[in-house]
Order: C-alpha cells, then structure tokens, then sequence
C-alpha cells in the first residue's frame, strides 16, 4: 500500500522540480547571500507551507476515479489513511521543510528539529482531518470540530511545548481513524456552483475548485506574515508584489482541464474564450495588487504616492497578460495528479519577471 501509494505522488516531474530546488537551496545555502531569521518565523512558514501543500494535494489526489479503486480493495479504510498520511509526511520533510530550513538559515539544535518535525505532523494530520469534515455531510458537530482542531493546531506556533504537539497530534490521530466516512471528490459536483449565476466559464471553474479559496488565503496570510518582518521597505515592496503574483488553481485554469484546450482552438471565435479568462485574470491580479499597496500605503510607506498606484495597476495588466500568453502557447498536458499542474516549474516564470519589474517600479516611483 505505502508503495502504491508513493508512485502515485511521486512523478518524474515532482523529482525533477525538488532535485532542482534543493540544488538552488544548497547554493544559496552555502555560496550565495546570508540571509537568516528567527526559529519562531522558521515554524510559522513551515506551518503555512505544510497545510497549503497538504491541502493542494488532497484536493488533486482524493477524486472519484482514484480513490474509489482503493476503497474497493479488501484493505481496511484506516489502513489506507495511515499509509497515505506516512508518505504525505515524509514527503513533506523532503519537500518542504528541508528547503525551509536551508532557504531561511535557521540553525537548529536537537530539540528546535524534533519540534519542527512534530509541527509539520500536527498540521497534515489536521489539515487533513479538516479535509474529511468539510467533504462529508455538513453538521453543526463538524463545523465545531474543524473550529477546535485549526485553534489547537495554530496555538501550538505560541506554545511550542513537545507534550502538547503529542498530545494533540495523538487526538486528531484518534479522531482520523475513528471517522469512517469514505471521501472522493466527484468532478460532477456542482453543489457550489449551481450557487452563482455568473456567465464566465472561468469563473464557474474557479469558485468550484476549492483549493483555490485555500490558496487565496494562505496567500493573504504569507502577506501579512512578510508585512509584520523587520524588513527594509524595498525589500518588503518586492517580496509582496511577488508573492501576490503567484496562484497556482487561477493561472492554470486551461492546463487543469486537459480537452478544454484542444476545444477551444477548434472554435470559430476562442478569442472571445481567451478575452473571458483574461478578464478573471486582470480582476484577480488587480484585486490583490491594489490590496497590496494599500497595505503598504498603511504599514510600511505613508507617503506613497499616486503613481506607485498606476505601476502597481499596470503590473497587474502585464501579468495577467503573461499567464494568459502561457497558458494559450505552453498549456501543460503531462500530469497525473492536478497537483503537478500547479507544482510545475513553470509557475515560477511571471513571478521572476514581476520580481524584476518591482525593481524597476521602485526605481521610476
């Protein structure tokens, strides 16, 4: 079960991406700039970067047509789960929190890495016990319960005590094995979307998609978790303006649909197609860039003025262009699980650009 288990997560591209990040990490590591933070920052980023990842997977991972096969295997249900949460949790180690560690130069003593390693359990355990509750039939119980677990698991960022992150670890353990609920996610549920009456094709796929609410916030929370460091103004303008340009489930609405691409171009007019997913683009990036400088007009500089706005506002513009350009010329089409869509190496591309123009937005303004 572990084995088959892990050929499903593991591709040639997810090996191919981590080899590459950890040979990038290691430079930085060793050769490149010193650049260090506190262990408190190393434990909040790990928990934000675990559950954002534990979420994408099982949002790409527990659908109807792959799950069901190992339902109807004569393999207990709880076997199942302990054989998918042990991967997810290795693979986390490797993949998340290693590169953490040497991207933030953290130095850990023995008891700052068995601490670290507790956390990054606790919140898969939890996510994914969130993960259950919100797909199963909804319950005033439910609802409490997921509220209890996200409180308990957040709290332990403050407590940081080894026999809590047990003892909490131990009862979500509990509470995953004692649910028997089968969850597989069927592509056909439209609960949510029957819901809006919107016309855009883009936005009908967005909002059901789930895992791109997650994304958006977790994505405010990485903002307002750069927002509070001790940080040069600058610094913090471009790091902002990068994250904010980064959302995996929106710029890869195309690739994720694998036929959609193939129907488009046979149409008399896809350019009215292509004109309606660059509308939801522009909307997204506007929205978030907008909420970024006002964020920083509030908290970092005061005085920024109105041209700061307009690069900020055509920034936004070039980069819901570039990811539509991407998507129309560079769909992606070899994937097994969505979540090596988003984790393709190519969602990095607009985001190092944007990097680049920051920079010369801080220069003109």
């Amino acid at each position: 079960m572990l084995l088959a288990i892990f050929r499903d997560l593991v591709s040639k591209n997810r090996l191919f991406l981590f080899l590459t990040s950890l040979a990038f990490a290691l430079y930085y590591h060793l050769v490149g700039a010193k650049f260090s933070t506190s262990f408190q920052v190393l434990l909040i980023s790990t928990a934000i970067v675990t559950a954002l990842s534990t979420f994408q997977l099982l949002y790409s991972y527990f659908l109807m047509d792959r799950v069901q096969a190992y339902y109807q295997l004569p393999l207990s249900l709880n076997r199942f789960k302990g054989s998918f949460l042990a991967v997810t949790f290795l693979l986390n180690l490797l993949e998340r929190v290693l590169l953490l560690i040497l991207f933030l130069g953290v130095r850990l003593d023995l008891l700052q890495s068995f601490k670290l390693v507790l956390l990054s359990l606790l919140v898969i355990l939890s996510v994914f016990y969130v993960f259950i509750q919100f797909n199963t039939r909804p319950s005033f119980l439910g609802g409490v319960l997921i509220s209890v677990t996200t409180v308990l698991t957040v709290s332990s960022l403050w407590v940081q005590q080894v026999p809590y992150m047990v003892l909490l670890s131990a009862l979500v353990t509990i509470l995953i094995f004692k649910n028997e609920d089968l969850v597989a996610i069927s592509k056909n549920d439209q609960l949510l979307v029957a819901k809006r009456r919107s016309g855009n094709y883009f936005w009908i796929s967005l909002f059901q998609e789930r895992y791109f609410s997650i994304n958006f916030v977790f994505t405010l929370i990485f903002l307002l978790l750069i927002l509070i460091q001790d940080y040069e103004a600058p610094l913090k303008i471009i790091i902002l303006l990068t994250i904010a340009s980064v959302n995996t489930p929106l710029t890869t609405l195309i690739s994720a649909d694998k036929d959609l691409i193939d129907h488009v171009k046979s149409l008399p007019k896809s350019r009215f197609f292509y004109l309606m997913y660059y509308r939801v683009l522009l909307t997204y990036f506007l929205s978030v860039n907008l909420f970024v400088a006002l964020l920083l007009k509030m908290v970092v500089i005061p005085d920024l003025g109105i041209l700061f706005l307009l690069g900020v506002m055509l920034l936004a513009v070039v980069e819901a262009v570039l990811h539509l350009l991407i998507e129309i010329y560079f769909p992606l089409r070899k994937w097994n699980l969505k979540r090596e869509c988003w984790k393709h190496p190519r969602k990095y591309i607009v985001p190092s650009i944007v990097f680049l123009l920051s920079w010369s937005l801080l220069f003109c303004f």
